[in-house]
């Protein structure tokens, strides 16, 4: 069986496309997952609503790929780079990451289903004779991301439980409203049991649930 490699698919262009994908050079020794799920005050523990990072430290060594090496810094600046502000229009931020290691029943191994690099640090540790870098190391530590309407949604599972559909209205435009993404159409068909979700009718009352954000861990 050949070695599966970690690999971080990152948006390239535009928000969500998660097309822009790479494979490590040499696999981390260890994953590191935090989250913070509670926290005590003088009244009892209270919901922290922290979101989960990830740390991982990440080795790269052109010195074993062949001769002469090349300079390290091509393969680190693909991670290195993710900290660049490059998708949206007016006000551009970083691009949203998946980290990826091997599969489970044909389907991805999922670290870090939507997260984006907090921060990293950059080691250096071995150079040729005319100064170039040939081993380093990328601490890093990314940070899960949740949408700001989907968050708001499953803290305040009460807010606007029922909505009536508008002329035009479909259940992946409604989703798209409600939670920030179409794709959760099939909550909302579930909740209200419609035996054909592609045919609502203006004027059909439905029930919005509250949508449940899933642990990272």
């Amino acid at each position: 069986m050949a070695l599966e490699k970690l690999k971080i698919k990152a948006e390239k262009s535009n928000e969500g496309d998660f097309a822009d994908e790479f494979e490590v050079l040499f696999n981390p020794n260890q994953v590191q997952i935090n989250k913070t799920g509670w926290i005590m005050t003088t009244d009892g523990p209270i919901p922290a609503n922290e979101l989960a990072t990830l740390t991982i430290e990440l080795f790269f060594d052109t010195t074993l790929k062949g001769s002469p090496p090349e300079n390290v810094q091509q393969y680190t600046k693909k991670v290195f780079n993710l900290t660049q502000p490059k998708i949206g229009t007016d006000k551009k931020r970083p691009p949203r990451c998946k980290l990826v290691w091997g599969t489970i029943g044909g389907k991805d191994s999922i670290l870090l289903p939507d997260g984006f690099l907090e921060s990293v640090t950059k080691t250096l540790t071995h150079f040729l004779e005319d100064g170039t870098p040939v081993r380093a190391t990328l601490n890093c530590t990314f940070r899960e991301w949740a949408d700001a309407t989907k968050k708001k949604k499953a803290e305040n599972p009460i807010d606007d439980p029922v909505r009536i559909v508008k002329r035009g209205e479909t259940l992946s435009s409604i989703a798209n409203e409600e939670y920030g993404d179409c794709g959760l159409w099939r909550i909302i068909a579930e909740e209200n049991r419609l035996d054909n979700p592609r045919q609502i009718t203006p004027g059909l009352v439905l029930t919005i649930p509250p949508l449940r954000i899933p642990s990272q861990t």
